[in-house]
């Protein structure tokens, strides 16, 4: 699989120096000080793993360029971080993930025999697809509304956590912290000096920004 990278030049790590120290210490944490897991047995562990690489897959990337998703959503589990508000037919979020997670395995024993890691990726989206249908097969499925969950527990927390990391911002051309530099530039949303400009793809006409 080919990926334009529409921003080569951006690298947001470097404006580190115009962040204050609280930003600063945030966003490199991200980026070295990843959390080991404290919630998710080995089992949910790897079948969070597999639906990370499926809602969002890295493997085009180099190993150390790939935002490492699974830990992260761990950590909120461990710290019972909640978002302000949970529909009244939905459990809280750790057991949220837990029963999810167990549903996919259901849905994927029903489909396809086997549990839901171990599946190859065209299989894996049929499960996923299956699930934002919003009636899946498995017993989970009864009590946990599906598309609620593959829509609010599933997609909003692995895309939030994906693109709050840096090299997330770097693929998608973003500045970085406003704090305290701040954005100044009066150009009808054109970039600030510093920031990245993008670069449309081979064969097609357009402006850079």
């Amino acid at each position: 699989m080919t990926i334009w990278n529409r921003y080569p030049d951006s690298d947001i790590l470097a404006q580190r120096g115009h962040w204050d120290d609280a930003t600063r210490r945030v966003v490199l944490d991200r980026v070295y000080n990843v959390p080991p897991f404290r919630t998710l047995n080995p089992h949910e562990r790897e079948t969070l793993e597999a639906l990370c690489d499926r809602v969002i897959p890295q493997d085009w990337k180099p190993a150390e360029r790939r935002v490492p998703i699974a830990p992260w959503i761990d950590q909120n589990m461990s710290q019972s971080a909640v978002e302000g508000f949970r529909f009244e037919d939905m459990p809280p979020n750790t057991e949220a993930w837990r029963q999810g997670l167990a549903g996919l395995d259901q849905t994927a024993q029903a489909l396809f025999g086997q549990q839901f890691a171990v599946l190859p990726p065209e299989q894996q989206d049929q499960v996923l697809h299956t699930i934002r249908g919003g009636s899946p097969p498995g017993e989970i499925w009864r009590r946990l509304p599906a598309s609620r969950w593959w829509r609010y527990v599933a997609l909003r927390q692995i895309t939030g956590v994906y693109y709050a990391h840096p090299y997330a911002w770097d693929e998608i051309g973003f500045g970085g912290p406003a704090y305290p530099r701040g954005y100044f530039a009066l150009n009808f949303g054109a970039p600030e000096p510093w920031e990245a400009r993008e670069v449309p793809p081979p064969g097609r006409n357009g402006a850079r920004r």
